[in-house]
């Protein structure tokens, strides 16, 4: 079993804030986001609880409005449509996402963002958020993973949608320009495609233009052509 490393006293110095107090971690998790969700739903991180360290957001404000368009966009109509889910990764701290970071790799990246923290700011001030959820009925083989995914990016504002052959996850972005890309990871080992791509360059360029107005997703188009990367933004 590979053995997540802890952080040392001054690993956790050299990178957290003072701790937040119970009250105050308390009061920001009852955060109520949406009909069916609180901030707590999204808060914890198997990472940092294993390495010591803490979730708490830099800026609770920017969470919690990262966290209620998440819900808005993409979590309560989800549930709506197939039921409950389990929130796998929700949102992470600079503390987990930067630990094996050296200073100049922090200072070399600046808001160059991994979208599970919420509150990075890659886009300023609107929301670049990333959350993994597994439905149940998904989970439980009462519906196909591909058809789930299909009607996320044919009825939600995704910005990027991935999933896995091994798994029944879904990996689903929000952003303010939205590239709509959904593929799925594979093992070559195995005999399977890297990345398999669904909705990316090919379907914005080729297949959209051709679509009537109503077999089309509901939002579009894609803001990058399908790239998977903003040219010159990071």
């Amino acid at each position: 079993m590979k053995q997540i490393p802890l952080a040392l006293p001054h690993q956790i110095a050299e990178r957290q804030k003072p701790m937040p107090t119970t009250a105050e971690y308390e009061a920001l998790a009852r955060v109520r986001l949406s009909q069916n969700f609180i901030l707590r739903d999204f808060l914890f991180s198997t990472e940092c609880a294993a390495r010591g360290l803490t979730n708490f957001p830099e800026d609770p404000e920017h969470v919690v409005m990262a966290g209620k368009a998440l819900c808005e966009k993409v979590l309560e109509p989800v549930l709506a449509k197939w039921g409950r889910f389990a929130i796998t990764f929700g949102y992470q701290s600079r503390e987990g996402v930067e630990f094996k970071w050296s200073k100049a790799m922090r200072a070399a990246k600046g808001r160059n963002s991994n979208p599970h923290q919420w509150d990075r700011k890659t886009w300023g001030d609107e929301v670049y958020a990333r959350v993994d959820i597994t439905p149940y009925c998904v989970q439980d083989g009462l519906v196909d993973k591909h058809i789930v995914g299909q009607w996320m990016m044919m009825n939600l504002d995704i910005d990027l949608l991935m999933q896995w052959r091994k798994s029944n996850g879904y990996c689903i972005s929000i952003s303010p320009n939205a590239r709509r890309v959904w593929f799925i990871w594979g093992d070559p080992q195995k005999g399977e495609p890297r990345r398999e791509v669904f909705m990316g360059a090919h379907y914005w360029n080729r297949i959209f233009p051709t679509l009537p107005e109503d077999e089309r997703p509901r939002f579009a188009p894609s803001a990058t052509g399908g790239r998977i990367t903003w040219r010159g933004r990071f």
